[in-house]
């Protein structure tokens, strides 16, 4: 949707997580899950005990990969919902800036062109 060239525009604000932390994070999470089963787990005549713990982080983390991905679409759907409409004032290429100005210098109407400093 291109900007209007200046006046108000309806835009949509809402607020996303971040789909890659919450899948590295389960990730995470099981792989901890999975050393806390593997190491809790008794030893058997069949599988060394390294074996088994390596076994179940394998399996934790596939499990909390997933787990993390699902509660991030969830929580992705219900920021959708609650997401609300906004009105923004669109403001012209030059962003009020004094001609001649510095691009860092403080536009007039910023609380910085006050200060004294």
């Amino acid at each position: 949707m291109p900007l209007a060239a200046a006046g108000n525009q309806q835009m949509t604000l809402r607020r996303a997580p971040n789909i890659w932390a919450f899948v590295l994070l389960g990730g995470v999470l099981g792989a901890v899950v999975g050393v806390l089963v593997g190491l809790a787990g008794g030893g058997s005549a069949e599988f060394t005990q390294g074996a088994v713990t390596l076994f179940m982080v394998s399996v934790c983390t596939v499990l909390g990969l997933a787990a993390g991905a699902v509660l991030a679409l969830v929580l992705d759907r219900v920021s959708v919902a609650l997401a609300r409409a906004v009105t923004t004032e669109v403001v012209d290429g030059d962003g009020g800036a004094p001609s001649g100005a510095p691009a860092d210098a403080p536009r007039p109407t910023d609380p910085r062109s006050s200060r004294e400093g």
